[in-house]
């Protein structure tokens, strides 16, 4: 039976679009209940009890320090009822500014900057490349004037996607 939810949890919103009229912070206490009876054990869980943070890092999403990453983590501020996304770059990409990442499909290409990393534009960034994810894009990220390939593994492109999702349902964005 656990197992069955755990499944439906991951997979159910894999064809849902992001509402962007939807975009803020707060959470309900469902939506808390639910990630923490159900979600939460799929993450790490690094708290501040003095700044009523708890942040929440999807255990599969750090492929190591090889290949270059953009780590999605779910911030609880339990103080304040709200979450937020913090993208946290991988080695080689934390002096990129602006962290620039080029989203290639069956269209045109499209390019997306983070400029000033706060709640607002680090989630429509992880929004972005969620999207393009969603629609079995490729992604190449801007390293020190040139780019390289970026959500290569099949492991932490779904990572990636389980923890946007998690959040999407955490704020009820969608």
């Amino acid at each position: 039976m656990f197992m069955l939810a755990g499944l439906i949890s991951c997979n159910i919103d894999r064809d849902r679009a992001v509402e962007r009229d939807k975009f803020e912070f707060k959470t309900g206490d469902d939506t808390e209940l639910f990630f923490k009876n159900v979600r939460q054990s799929d993450y790490e869980l690094e708290e501040n009890e003095a700044a009523g943070l708890r942040v929440f890092r999807h255990e599969n999403i750090w492929p190591g320090d090889t290949i270059p990453v953009i780590v999605p983590a779910i911030v609880m501020n339990v103080l304040k009822d709200e979450a937020y996304i913090l993208l946290e770059p991988s080695n080689g990409l934390e002096d990129e500014d602006p962290l620039t990442v080029v989203l290639t499909g069956s269209r045109q290409a499209d390019t997306v900057k983070l400029e000033l990393p706060n709640r607002e534009n680090n989630l429509e960034f992880a929004t972005r490349i969620y999207e393009h994810l969603q629609r079995g894009g490729t992604f190449r990220v801007g390293i020190g004037g040139s780019f390289t390939d970026l959500l290569t593994d099949s492991r932490y492109r779904e990572s990636f996607r389980i923890t946007m999702s998690d959040y999407y349902r955490l704020t009820r964005i969608y």
